[in-house]
């Protein structure tokens, strides 16, 4: 049963001036039941709020709010949505949970498929479990934008790809949504020989035409592990298969850009690693609109270290040995945007590769590096002064995906750990332990 169960209520919010608590139940907000977060969040907006409550006792009492438009109660319910999490129906054979082996935390096995959580999260979703309700509400409520999974626009390809009959209408969806108002980020998990070549040049000339509802269009390598047993066989792209896809795609964006003003289309990092090209330069990635999609993460910590290293005097006050572990494709990047530190006295600083044992050495990012890889692989460290890690190898910045924490890897290789933000600042003050201060 779908209830609205307050689990936090933050001090000093107004949640707690208006006598709310933990386990109260929220039944109504101004005359209207919830039927999840997305009807609290636009209910709650109003500055006068009448709230009916019961306490975990089965009272129920009537509260007044007064607040600024807009303004947060403060409250964090049981549920983060209040009714259950929509899980996925398809059986795309990319699928990546499908690749992981068992014994890993349980939230990683967890498929969801939930327009919600795009809207509040930015996670993709593929359309394929939306009823007409759910796409009446989406239009009413202008829930925009959207990210979606597209990957194919041909009904057959991308029916075969999520092994679901209902993948098959996606242009029609994405009309209904344009026509609508709606707008929308697209990603494309590229498989080769699947939707490569000529179905990606029809699968982006369609979202083209669909501008400028199509806000930006991802095209990422699908990822591909060790445990595929008895699944579609799938592959890594080779070199040549690589520079193909970028020139394809970096044609494709002068275009755009000479008749829309933007790019619209942007390739995974990954890409350019496979085929050992320079990395785009900071402008081409524009507001890096699928920055979180692994798109432009390069460029933009890459402008940000040259903004910085020039501040890093060419002496430390005190001697600092520092390892710096990454994935493999983020090796050579580092070697190359670190060289100028090389000069700076009493800096010590070595860049080690990890890798994935744990998935496969097909799996090259440092997002997806283990606790149990970097010890192994870390044994001869030797006495630093810091083992610098990015924080998208750790959920909450605390614990791998195998479920070993940061203070394991601390108490194995006994040395400190410190977690770096994708910030060339962040990154470069915890690498030589100075505050570079604010940038002018």
């Amino acid at each position: 049963m779908k209830r609205a169960l307050i689990k936090r209520v933050k001090r000093g919010s107004l949640a707690e001036e208006a006598g709310l608590k933990k386990g109260d139940e929220i039944l109504m907000i101004n005359g209207e039941n919830l039927k999840d977060i997305l009807d609290y969040k636009f209910l709650s907006t109003d500055e006068t709020l009448r709230l009916h409550v019961r306490s975990k006792e089965g009272r129920i009492r009537i509260l007044t709010v007064e607040k600024d438009f807009d303004e947060d109660l403060g409250i964090e319910f049981e549920n983060p949505l209040i009714d259950g999490i929509r899980r996925c129906k398809n059986r795309c054979i990319f699928c990546f949970v499908d690749q992981m082996p068992e014994g890993l935390r349980p939230s990683l096995y967890v498929k969801d498929d939930d327009y919600r959580l795009s809207i509040l999260e930015g996670t993709f979703i593929t359309l394929t479990n939306l009823t007409t309700e759910d796409l009446n509400r989406i239009v009413s409520m202008k829930l925009s934008p959207l990210y979606i999974s597209v990957h194919a626009t041909s009904g057959a390809v991308r029916k075969f790809m999520l092994k679901n009959p209902a993948a098959a209408n996606i242009m029609e969806t994405l009309k209904y949504l344009k026509e609508n108002g709606i707008f929308f980020h697209c990603q494309i998990v590229l498989c080769p020989g699947v939707n490569d070549k000529e179905v990606l040049d029809r699968t982006l000339n369609d979202l083209i035409s669909l501008q400028p509802s199509v806000l930006s269009v991802a095209v990422v390598p699908v990822g591909v592990t060790k445990y595929r047993d008895g699944l579609y066989p799938l592959r890594r792209f080779t070199r040549e298969e690589a520079e193909e896809i970028i020139d394809r795609v970096e044609s494709l964006q002068r275009e755009n850009l000479r008749r829309f003003g933007t790019r619209l289309v942007f390739l995974a990092d990954e890409f350019y690693e496979i085929a050992k090209r320079d990395f785009p330069p900071f402008e081409s990635y524009e507001d890096f609109p699928q920055w979180e999609n692994g798109v432009g993460m390069v460029a933009l910590l890459k402008k940000q270290l040259e903004e910085y290293i020039e501040r890093v005097p060419t002496e430390l006050p005190k001697s600092r040995r520092v390892v710096i572990a990454t994935g493999v494709s983020a090796f050579r990047f580092l070697q190359e945007a670190l060289l100028p530190l090389r000069k700076i006295k009493n800096l010590d600083f070595e860049i080690r590769p990890i890798k994935n044992n744990f998935f496969g050495e097909s799996v090259t990012v440092a997002g997806l590096i283990t606790g149990r890889d970097l010890i192994d692989q870390l044994k001869d460290l030797g006495q630093k002064d810091a083992l610098l890690l990015p924080e998208v190898m750790l959920k909450d910045r605390k614990v791998f995906l195998d479920g070993f924490t940061v203070r394991d890897v601390e108490r194995s290789l006994g040395t400190w750990v410190v977690v770096v933000g994708i910030d060339g600042k962040d990154f470069l003050e915890k690498l030589t332990g100075i505050n570079l201060g604010v940038k002018l």
